[in-house]
């Protein structure tokens, strides 16, 4: 089981394959295991827990062994990555109550029996209620929306601002400044996760890393490693086996 969903400010895997060794990169990133604890180490501890948010850049290392597990790359930049941020504070990694984690576990297994939108959105509100962050989704401009419907038919010849934000009858510096305030991600770190996103779709219809890569805009198929390396902790080829990507914004 591989599944990828993929949502405006976050990327989420419900998985039984995964072996991520020691890394760090900038994303927050929650973890649950629906069969007991979490095979889970970060900033150099091992975490005893089935549910555990860990801090970006702390270095972790996570695998499971035939267990299911839902993990979520979550932008700190985000409302929700702000939200969470401020309860870890500076700590490495922080574990919910245990209420709290079988909540959410049962929250994962709807969605392991069926993957799909509205399980999705219960899990994400079931995290955000039980980590007392509160309602996270926000009501988009229209012309944010329209902006994300462009996207979604996107040719990855050209991911330049000024051309969007030409075609919304807007400048770039408003068109950038609404897509923060709206979505809570700067614009151009969003544009990275449209193009993995575009990457993978094409990836998955058959064609190769290279091809896809550069197809979606990356400079060369080892910049599109990095992003993916750096967005969501695992090397593009095993992020990519088994795998189905379910859009959910």
């Amino acid at each position: 089981m591989n599944y990828i969903f993929w949502d405006i400010d976050k990327i989420s895997m419900l998985t039984d394959t995964m072996n991520a060794s020691s890394h760090s990169h900038g994303m927050l990133q929650f973890f649950v295991s629906t069969e007991g604890p979490l095979d889970l180490k970060a900033g150099g501890e091992k975490v005893v827990s089935s549910c555990a948010l860990v801090n970006k850049n702390v270095r972790h290392s996570f695998k499971t062994s035939g267990e299911i597990c839902f993990t979520c790359l979550i932008e700190p930049a985000s409302i929700m990555g702000m939200k969470l941020s401020s309860l870890l504070s500076d700590r490495p990694y922080f574990i919910p109550d245990e209420d709290v984690s079988l909540a959410i576990r049962e929250k994962v297994s709807v969605l392991a029996a069926d993957p799909e939108r509205k399980a999705y959105k219960d899990l994400i509100e079931k995290i955000g209620a039980g980590l007392d962050i509160g309602n996270t989704e926000t009501q988009l401009d229209d012309r944010i929306r329209s902006f994300l419907d462009m996207l979604k038919d996107c040719s990855c010849d050209d991911h330049s601002i000024e051309e969007y934000a030409g075609r919304l009858c807007l400048s770039q510096s408003r068109l950038s400044h609404l897509f923060s305030e709206q979505v809570g991600i700067p614009l151009k770190k969003y544009l990275i996760l449209h193009q993995l996103e575009k990457a993978f779709e094409w990836i998955l219809e058959g064609r190769s890393i290279t091809e896809a890569a550069m197809k979606a805009g990356f400079d060369s198929p080892s910049h599109f490693a990095s992003a993916v390396k750096t967005q969501m902790g695992l090397p593009a080829r095993s992020t990519v086996k088994d795998s189905v990507f379910l859009k959910v914004y």
